[in-house]
């Protein structure tokens, strides 16, 4: 489910490229702090979208730096500051349970090494995010039982991936999450990562559900008549824009809107097999 949440680079202005990389790229350096190549390895368009989300909505102060890697050797800037550090935390923990799931469902060795690896860094990260981590390995056993007893009704593992996903948005700065009635941003943040839970979750099972019926795996879409999804899709996007408008985006608002109303949409695949237009 990782890499969804990512802009339309073609529709960013080069000022806007410009910033989006910069995000990415303090991720990145933020992953490489805490954990060297084996963090870097975990990074994912997802959570450079929370971190610019969170920045702007608490117009959080940044750090402008130059950085070099073995992907980009020439120095370029990056962006630092507090939301890049929560991200960067939530992005090792789900990157555990992503590639602790690849190893459970593909057996693939690779997947068992990573896991293996950042299991390291959990006990750090369940004493600093007791909440989330909490949450996030609640939300992911409901999920494999859901799964384990093939539930037909999409709904269930749906709002269960909302769910986890709306307890990551819910943070606030000074290195403290905050909860859904508490903070003045609180109740839109996590309505919003609730509903683009849902998106992310639904959008998998529609560009998986062919493979998933040739491999006879767990769909909840393969009993659904229809060969159209983008009516529901659309729906819960609309449910995840709804929430975004009631937060004082300050700081980055193109691109924001550019990964909510564009960037989501690059993946999907009609259920023919062929890739989707843009929405």
């Amino acid at each position: 489910m990782f890499g969804t949440v990512r802009a339309n680079r073609k529709a960013l202005s080069p000022e806007e490229r410009k910033r989006y990389d910069g995000a990415y790229c303090g991720l990145c350096c933020e992953l490489g702090a805490r954990a060297g190549a084996l963090g870097r390895s975990c990074l994912s368009y997802d959570m450079a979208f929370l971190s610019m989300l969170l920045s702007s909505v608490y117009k959080l102060d940044e750090k402008q730096k130059n950085c070099v890697c073995a992907f980009r050797p020439i120095p370029h800037p990056c962006i630092a500051n507090e939301a890049l550090s929560y991200c960067a935390d939530m992005n090792i923990i789900l990157s555990y349970y992503q590639a602790l799931d690849d190893w459970k469902d593909d057996r693939k060795r690779s997947a068992k090494q990573k896991s293996d690896a950042l299991a390291a860094y959990l006990p750090t990260l369940s004493e600093k995010w007791p909440g989330q981590c909490l949450t996030i390995k609640e939300k992911l056993k409901d999920l494999s039982a859901i799964e384990k007893a093939n539930e037909l009704n999409p709904d269930l593992p749906m709002n269960c991936f909302g769910e986890l996903l709306g307890e990551i948005f819910l943070w606030a700065p000074g290195g403290a999450a905050c909860s859904a009635d508490s903070g003045e941003y609180a109740a839109p943040l996590k309505a919003m990562g609730a509903a683009l839970g849902r998106f992310i979750y639904l959008l998998d099972a529609c560009n998986d559900l062919r493979r998933d019926i040739k491999k006879q795996r767990y769909n909840p879409l393969v009993v659904q008549r229809r060969e159209e999804f983008t009516p529901l899709l659309t729906m819960m996007m609309a449910e995840c824009t709804a929430a975004c408008d009631k937060l004082p985006i300050n700081r980055d608002s193109g691109i924001l809107r550019n990964v909510l109303y564009s960037g989501v949409w690059q993946s999907y695949r009609h259920p023919s097999g062929k890739k989707k237009a843009e929405a």
